[in-house]
């Protein structure tokens, strides 16, 4: 290849690069729009209103610790600003959640039991899709979530400390005489990421 062509293709390289520039900043710009509608997430569970708000684009605060439960998750009882509310684009909408009836796990007699990894340092979402398909009770004290832009509720925590200490066996209960049985649960510690 002459001169002359290494000159003409770096223009084009250049005049690509640009182009492509332009078209990016004009995806960019196009996919976020400058105002959004504030979706109504008032009577359901922390997890849905979490995406669905991430999804319209705002970014979503929890002033207060949220007590979590693999059985059943808080409710949201109030959002602010409210449904409906236009709002610019990244905008904090916060929610006030209420904890949901805990329940009581319900399985076979005969329990697997199951080496718990080590966590602490990851994300809350990474012990949660642990527990997915294992008959495991986890339970997290959520502290406050300042704005969020994580894009599950989970991703916006890490994990500081668990019970029990990874390298233990858990299964989901331990017979009491004369009582029934116990929970044994995973308890993840977090913090906001």
């Amino acid at each position: 290849m002459g001169p002359r062509s290494q000159v003409l293709l770096g223009l084009g390289t250049v005049a690509l690069v640009i182009v492509l520039g332009v078209s990016l900043e004009h995806v960019t710009r196009s996919e976020h729009p400058g105002t959004v509608v504030v979706p109504g997430v008032r009577g359901g569970g922390v997890l849905f209103a979490f995406d669905r708000l991430r999804g319209s684009g705002v970014r979503v605060a929890i002033p207060s610790i949220t007590h979590f439960y693999a059985t059943n998750g808080p409710y949201v009882v109030d959002q602010a600003p409210r449904a409906g509310t236009r709002v610019k684009w990244g905008s904090v909408v916060t929610l006030r959640l209420r904890a949901g009836p805990t329940g009581s796990p319900s399985g076979p007699k005969k329990l697997p039991m199951y080496r718990v990894p080590n966590f602490a340092g990851r994300p809350l979402s990474e012990a949660v899709a642990w527990t997915k398909g294992k008959l495991v009770y986890w339970e997290s004290e959520l502290p406050p979530l300042p704005p969020s832009s994580a894009r599950h509720l989970f991703d916006a925590y890490v994990i500081t400390s668990q019970r029990p200490a990874a390298g233990s066996d858990v299964k989901l209960w331990t017979p009491v005489a004369g009582r029934g049985v116990r929970l044994t649960p995973l308890v993840l510690d977090a913090a906001p990421s």
